[in-house]
């Protein structure tokens, strides 16, 4: 009896024991993730959907045999997407680091380099975003963004990926580390600038996944360097407008304050080093002096202003006289008293103040009212007018000073009424793809017009929308190339109103998901339990796939350059195969809808460039 109860005692004892071990192997280990791939940027991963194929898929370069691939040329921004699966749980202080990355020659610096502020860009290489998630329980109607039967796939509906939010903000906000709910995807967008001295090669390095600052895992990144460099100057001529009394109240910040102004430069800095030029209203040439000057002679771009990468110490490249509705002081304060004199002598200042400060920006005319048509009296205020828009062009072209040289532009159609009127015909996507044949584009360009495309419509173009596939906006500069588009032109990036866009992706009349909300607030003084703490503004999915674009019309730009046009046609055909108006008959996009197939198209162009030397 004593024995077999020593033995009971002996059998309990390494029992708890092990359990105590067990228990200690436990709080020890980091838990609480259950996967983690990559994918490349052009992907928008649901949070919910944990069983996403392309994590297994063989077409998905970037993740191969446990190992994240990406490539590029010097200066320019190469991105991919860790997808940090939780375990049931969920998990708490995650966090995510990468390391230099080594050749033998070169070092490109890791996340822990350069500034904190993510606005001062002076010494960084490698940033990193969290990405904030949208329930999209709604999606967009056709309407003015796709044909019914181009309507993006159901995918996008549920918690979809847009704002990207920067690990220096605030906790619980999007900053890092972070959480990561039970059976939910967290996606973390890293970006990672190729120095212009780089030397061309193979560079090595690590992400390294952290939890409660344990490491949970070391993945291995490898970077393709090719021996080329893009250009700090875009080439793709484009303008996005923004609203200033939007920016200033999420911001907490009086217009036309000192403060404001500060607060603007990170918008434009922003938006410059992501390869698109920001307009807005501006008024009189005493603003365009103190505030706006900057933006077109480079000035603003430049070390001394924490600017670096892409786009140093070059200008905007677009300015809109007149955009956002109202005219600028020297025309007069409205359409009713506005006169033809007056008229002749704000172009002429205009146009010499471009000549004087800065002469290689493309400048027009924006001739309002915006969208005209034929209602209303000739002159009528705020009727859409087609006889006002007359009006206003016959003054340009019989300007006899110098003004006469700024182009006229007009946001419609080719209209028989507005033939000889318009220098700048700048159309809707929708407009282009439905009604406008390459005959009248012919015809209009032989007489030395231009043409501007404006927003989204599939599929004939990419959608504007972020309930589509992210590769949309990556899908324009594509196009503007193969049609040989003079300008691409989105509408606005601020168009926050008053509603929560951290919470309801319902921006234009409750009706249409993210039309304009390209950028989001970094602070929020309209929401304050939104204010993430940044004094700028935070990119969207959509931003990182026009810079991914851009990028890519200078990789054409430059094969071109060289005399390289026979080797990259088949290229853009084959990727882009149909679009605009050949288009028009489709039932859905020529395109594919998967960010690996325009890297492979993206890796032939490198391929070229870098055997031409």
């Amino acid at each position: 009896m004593k024995r077999n109860s020593s033995l009971k005692f002996r059998i309990m004892r390494y029992f708890y024991a092990a359990c105590i071990i067990i228990s200690l192997i436990s709080c020890n280990k980091p838990s609480g993730i259950n996967r983690i791939w990559a994918i490349d940027d052009g992907e928008k991963i649901r949070q919910d959907d944990i069983n996403n194929p392309l994590a297994t898929d063989k077409n998905n370069a970037v993740w191969s045999n446990n190992t994240i691939n990406v490539f590029g040329g010097r200066n320019e921004i190469v991105a991919f997407q860790l997808i940090i699966q939780a375990d049931t749980e969920g998990v708490n202080f995650v966090n995510v680091k990468i390391s230099d990355l080594k050749n033998d020659k070169s070092t490109i610096p890791g996340s822990d380099t350069g500034p904190a502020d993510p606005f001062d860009y002076r010494g960084k290489y490698i940033e990193l975003f969290t990405e904030h998630y949208l329930n999209i329980t709604k999606r967009t109607p056709p309407l003015w963004f796709f044909s019914e039967s181009a309507i993006p796939p159901a995918y996008y509906s549920g918690l979809v990926p847009d704002c990207l939010i920067p690990f220096s903000a605030k906790p619980g906000k999007g900053g890092a580390p972070f959480r990561i709910e039970g059976n939910k995807n967290q996606g973390v967008w890293v970006d990672i600038l190729i120095p212009e001295n780089s030397e061309a090669g193979t560079y090595t390095g690590n992400a390294t996944i952290t939890v409660a600052d344990k490491i949970f895992k070391s993945i291995p990144i490898n970077l393709k360097v090719y021996d080329f460099t893009l250009p700090d100057s875009t080439h793709l001529k484009n303008m996005f407008g923004y609203s200033p009394g939007t920016v200033a109240k999420r911001h907490g910040v009086s217009r036309g304050s000192e403060d404001y102004y500060n607060l603007e430069v990170k918008y434009q800095q922003m938006a410059h080093r992501h390869r698109f030029d920001l307009v807005t209203e501006v008024p009189n040439l005493d603003l365009m002096n103190r505030y706006y000057k900057r933006y077109y002679t480079g000035e603003i771009y430049t070390t001394g202003k924490e600017y670096a990468g892409p786009g140093k110490n070059t200008g905007n490249t677009t300015f809109s006289i007149g955009y956002g509705g109202d005219l600028p002081d020297e025309y007069g304060k409205s359409i009713n008293n506005m006169n033809k004199s007056s008229w002749w002598a704000g172009s002429d200042a205009w146009e010499n103040w471009f000549i004087q400060n800065a002469p290689g920006v493309d400048r027009h005319k924006y001739l309002f009212p915006d969208e005209p048509d034929f209602k209303g009296p000739e002159g009528a205020k705020g009727t859409g007018s087609m006889d006002t828009i007359r009006m206003q062009a016959k003054w340009s072209h019989s300007n006899p000073g110098i003004g006469k040289n700024i182009p006229t532009l007009v946001t419609n159609k080719i209209l028989p009424g507005l033939k000889g009127y318009v220098d700048f015909w700048s159309i809707s996507s929708q407009e282009f793809t439905l009604n406008l044949t390459p005959e009248e584009m012919a015809s209009e360009k032989a007489l030395g017009h231009k043409f501007g495309i404006y927003n989204g419509f599939r599929p004939g173009m990419g959608a504007v929308v972020s309930d589509a596939d992210a590769i949309e906006f990556r899908v324009m500069p594509w196009i503007v190339w193969k049609y040989n588009v003079d300008q691409y032109f989105y509408w606005s990036t601020t168009f926050w109103r008053d509603l929560n866009v951290f919470v309801n992706p319902l921006t234009y009349e409750d009706r249409i998901n993210g039309d304009g909300t390209f950028l989001y607030p970094g602070q929020d003084f309209a929401f304050p339990e939104e204010n993430r703490n940044l004094s700028g503004p935070m990119s969207s999915i959509r931003a990182k796939n026009w810079r991914r674009g851009a990028q890519d019309y200078e990789y054409l730009w430059l094969a071109k350059k060289a005399g390289l046009g026979g080797r990259i046609n088949p290229i853009i055909n084959e990727c882009i195969p149909t679009g605009l108006w050949e288009a028009k008959s489709q039932k859905d996009v020529s395109w594919s809808s998967r960010g690996y197939m325009f890297e492979k198209y993206r890796k032939q162009l490198a391929e070229i460039l870098s055997s031409r030397h």
